[in-house]
């Protein structure tokens, strides 16, 4: 019975279900309209759906064992995927010429990238647990301190992580502050050296 729950909370905090509502809490703060919001969402949703087709194919195809991506061997093909459909992105954005905010919050996927790259050749960091941790911190910044509600979620998720055997407790503690260190970082440079106020 542990084992199922474990999977169902690996599987409802995956991170590619957690960035689903980001576009629409951002957009929705910087514009304060929530029309405005909802389209910048939908189209991002777009490029995020056809991530997850290219990743649903790639797996089929036998590029990757499983839809987490758990080998770390396989996940430099997986970042390059993120990177590119993240060049259309930014291409799009910047055409429609998009809110600030966005154009933010991809600088931050961009250096995670650059980040996660980087470990990968050293150890496999929970993606899980950098992803929830970095939208708990970030968010309690933008929107106050009611979203340190969710710091619960932390522990939960990495425990699932554990219990089904995709990471280590170490591999879950370098997710855990890579969550933090990334937004810190993109949080300093945006709004101290570039004075942009978030």
């Amino acid at each position: 019975m542990v084992i199922y729950f474990a999977r169902l909370v690996s599987f409802l905090f995956n991170p590619y279900f957690l960035i689903i509502p980001v576009p629409y809490l951002l957009v929705l703060r910087e514009t304060g309209d929530g029309v405005i919001a909802m389209q910048w969402t939908l189209f991002s949703l777009f490029f995020l759906a056809i991530v997850g087709i290219a990743v649903f194919v790639l797996f089929k195809r036998g590029y990757f064992s499983d839809l987490d991506i758990s080998k770390k061997e396989q996940r430099p093909l997986f970042f390059l995927l993120v990177c590119v459909f993240a060049i259309c992105y930014f291409l799009g954005l910047f055409y429609l010429r998009g809110p600030l905010v966005l154009f933010i919050s991809l600088s931050g996927l961009f250096f995670s990238l650059l980040v996660f790259s980087f470990l990968v050749t050293k150890v496999k960091a929970s993606i899980h647990v950098a992803t929830i941790t970095a939208m708990i911190f970030s968010f309690s910044v933008l929107y106050g301190g009611q979203f340190f509600l969710l710091l619960f979620l932390i522990p939960l998720i990495g425990w699932s992580r554990i219990k089904i055997h995709r990471h280590t407790w170490i591999e879950v503690m370098v997710g855990a502050v890579l969550g933090i260190v990334i937004p810190v970082v993109m949080f300093v440079v945006f709004k101290v050296l570039l004075h942009v106020s978030l």
